[in-house]
């Protein structure tokens, strides 16, 4: 099995409004995405795919929700908030872990690929030292 890995970045904000400590507060991010696809051989043009594919590919299905975007679970106390800020609000139906964007990303990302390629791993750092990971495994 062949694979191949690209690299992302972007600025969010979130808070997880059921935490018991500081990540309750509205705090940011500078995240790291790594999305990794795989495949048994390379194609005609001899790439599993496009470089430049996959980086639109992953923009319009992740980046364009994520970044410079505020992510919070809706709930009541956070959709109070709404009518504070002016700001774009990406709404999930669960605290916006680490854990729970890997699992939007990979539900984004496994549709929106090419039927040559599937998606065999995603790797989200939070913070320079903390990541979550999702693996395909068979």
């Amino acid at each position: 099995m062949l694979s191949i890995t690209k690299e992302f970045r972007f600025e969010a904000a979130h808070r997880i409004s059921n935490h018991g400590g500081d990540c309750k507060n509205l705090h940011g991010h500078s995240y790291i995405l790594y999305v990794t696809v795989s495949a048994e051989e390379p194609d005609e043009q001899d790439m599993l795919i496009d470089f430049k594919l996959l980086k639109s590919i992953v923009k319009e299905q992740v980046l364009n929700h994520f970044d410079h975007v505020l992510i919070l679970k809706r709930n009541k106390p956070n959709e109070a908030l709404q009518a504070l800020t002016d700001q774009k609000i990406c709404w999930f139906e669960h605290e916006p872990t680490v854990e729970r964007m890997l699992l939007f990303i990979r539900d984004a990302l496994i549709h929106a690929l090419p039927t040559t390629v599937q998606l065999y791993k995603l790797k989200l750092y939070e913070t320079a030292s903390s990541f979550g990971e999702w693996e395909n495994k068979p």
